[in-house]
């Protein structure tokens, strides 16, 4: 499976390339900011995207939205992550239509897993 991750804190980006890596799977990029993560939606073959809440030039939940009124990518998963545990938020990345919501700081088994469950479904 090949994931993209767009996240603007490089030390958490690090961490999650390193665990989606060490379970297996292929991080066919990592960036800092949403533009360069469509960017890379455009070019790569990709089956999950692991986007932060909030970056630079889109948002995570822009990016998502984009996603979903892509033809082409409307079906790729999307997992977000964010420090924001406000249930408004949660609702948001729903009607954005992220496939699931990981807070910060989480446990690295809890990424792992939804990443295998995506694999499992692919």
């Amino acid at each position: 499976m090949r994931v993209l991750i767009a996240d603007d804190d490089q030390d958490l980006c690090d961490l999650v390339t390193i665990a989606i890596e060490r379970a297996g799977f292929t991080v066919v990029a990592a960036v800092a900011d949403g533009a360069a993560a469509w960017n890379v939606l455009q070019e790569e073959e990709v089956d999950l995207a692991v986007l932060d809440i909030s970056m630079p030039e889109l948002t995570g939940l822009e990016l998502t939205e984009k996603i979903r009124a892509d033809d082409e990518l409307r079906e790729l998963s999307v997992l977000i992550i964010t420090a924001n545990v406000q249930p408004s938020t949660a609702e948001a990345v729903h009607l954005a239509g992220a496939n699931g919501l990981i807070t910060k700081p989480f446990v690295v088994m809890e990424l792992v897993a939804f990443v295998r469950d995506v694999a499992e479904r692919l």
